[in-house]
């Protein structure tokens, strides 16, 4: 079978994107684009040929990395995998079972690629862009077509329109199913084998840095410990410059680099608004379950599909006053005008809190690598895509 994987939003990286760089060579990864390597490698190692199409890097940056001798390798294969730009360029073969696409994509009447079987869209969002695009793809193309939601919490707010094209279009044109994104469980476990000692007052910051870093920031300004390290990371290497003793921007990183700093780290603090007054709501959050994974206790509010996932593995802030928790959850978009979101007074007390109940620290420590590999293993995760696609494929005349 024929794979190929649209995905975009990744014009602004610390590399190109590819499983190699991700892991290895300073290529700074969303969610989104990890999910995706993770999954199109697995399948791929299942016999499936598969490619991964991305948005090209920004004018600005691919001349940075044209200087430092970093190029585009058009085809590249790395794990089974090949890599290619929208255009699918280095791609001899442009004929594919099935399509993948996920985001905001809508123009695939432009791609250059013919599909035989299927389409799935891979729902990382609380909205699900271009539905019209799609199903007018499918039906020009006698297509058949998959829905996979990441979560409970983002299926209630996309699932009832993925139900009503199923009904629409009827339960054999259209598959729906719920699996999570993996975590990349192998360069944790790389990790976790140099045994490396959590660095008390070692904070991290590794989500987009627009969902909160600079409150988090402020809170960690106001922590007193004179051993306090803020370290920040963001994949859209994007953080402001900081001339605080403390602070150390690290911008995009590969995953291998990114763990170990998780590693050794205590806290990941996660404020959820963003500069554009919104209320940010993770659909699944691969950077949660990563830092819980290595041990790491998240402080954050129990928002989007966070609470439903990690439960007992964060210590979760009460919302600011005016919020009810019920009213946000079912918001698709939740607008904060005044920003009481920006308070950080509730972090700097949750932190103190945990200082004295180390035990608290300890249970994400002791439990959480277990309690994260046992929810969303690659193995796993990768097995249900597996079945999934299996069986939108199988009434293939």
């Amino acid at each position: 079978m024929r794979i190929a994987f649209v995905t975009i939003g990744n014009s602004r990286r610390s590399n190109y994107v590819n499983g190699y760089t991700m892991r290895y060579q300073g290529g700074s990864c969303s969610g989104t684009d990890t999910s995706v390597i993770l999954i199109a490698e697995y399948l791929s190692n299942l016999g499936n040929e598969v490619v991964i199409a991305t948005d090209d890097l920004e004018p600005q940056l691919k001349e940075e990395y044209i200087k430092l001798g970093i190029y585009y390798d058009f085809g590249y294969q790395y794990n089974g995998v090949q890599y290619t730009s929208l255009n699918f360029d280095g791609i001899s073969n442009k004929n594919f079972d099935i399509l993948v696409s996920m985001l905001w994509f809508e123009n695939y009447d432009s791609l250059p690629i013919t599909v035989s079987n299927s389409i799935i869209y891979w729902s990382h969002m609380q909205w699900i862009y271009g539905i019209d695009s799609i199903v007018n793809y499918i039906k020009k193309h006698n297509l058949k077509l998959g829905f996979i939601h990441i979560s409970d919490w983002e299926k209630k707010m996309t699932g009832n329109l993925s139900r009503t094209i199923q009904e629409n279009l009827g339960e054999e044109f259209v598959k729906i199913e719920t699996i999570p994104n993996p975590i990349m469980d192998e360069i944790i476990d790389e990790v976790l084998k140099e045994k490396s000692i959590k660095k008390p007052h070692k904070f991290i910051f590794h989500a987009s840095w627009a969902r909160g870093g600079d409150i988090a920031y402020s809170a960690v300004n106001k922590l007193t410990y004179d051993d306090k390290e803020f370290h920040a990371f963001d994949y859209l290497i994007s953080i402001p410059n900081n001339e605080t003793s403390f602070f150390h921007k690290h911008n995009g990183v590969d995953k291998r680099t990114l763990f170990k700093h998780l590693a050794e780290s205590e806290y990941f603090i996660y404020p959820l608004y963003t500069p554009y007054q919104d209320v940010h709501k993770d659909t699944f959050s691969c950077v949660v379950a990563e830092a819980i994974a290595l041990g790491v206790t998240v402080v954050t509010y129990p928002l989007g599909a966070l609470y439903d996932n990690y439960r007992e593995y964060c210590q979760w802030l009460q919302l600011p006053e005016g919020f009810d928790l019920d009213i946000v959850q079912n918001e698709p978009l939740t607008k904060d005008l005044e920003g009481k979101f920006k308070i950080d007074e509730n972090i700097v007390h949750m932190i103190h809190y945990l200082e004295q109940n180390p035990q608290v620290k300890n249970f994400v420590k002791e439990n959480g690598y277990n309690y994260i590999t046992s929810k969303y293993k690659l193995e796993n995760i990768g097995n249900m895509w597996y079945n999934f696609i299996n069986e939108l494929y199988k009434d293939e005349s």
